[in-house]
């Protein structure tokens, strides 16, 4: 039996620390692994604002996100 892919990103946010960020809500597949990804509401809010058209300035200026964060995060969600 395969696990499921997890939507999740290397990111670096304020503390400057590189972790494995979900992108999406926590389900129990993710958080079973050997080291669970990190969980922050505001990648999560990034990653739907993305997806609805917001390009990473715009992420960048009103949710807070760091530009390169932000970059990657707009580039996850407009994959096809």
């Amino acid at each position: 039996m395969t696990r499921p892919a997890l939507n999740a990103l290397r990111l670096v946010l304020d503390d400057g620390i590189e972790r494995t960020y979900l992108l999406e809500s926590p389900t129990p597949a993710a958080l079973a692994t050997d080291t669970p990804p990190s969980y922050d509401v505001w990648v999560h809010l990034s990653y739907v604002l993305a997806q609805q058209g917001r390009d990473a300035a715009w992420l960048t200026r009103y949710v807070g996100l760091p530009w390169a964060a932000a970059y990657r995060i707009v580039a996850a969600a407009r994959q096809p």
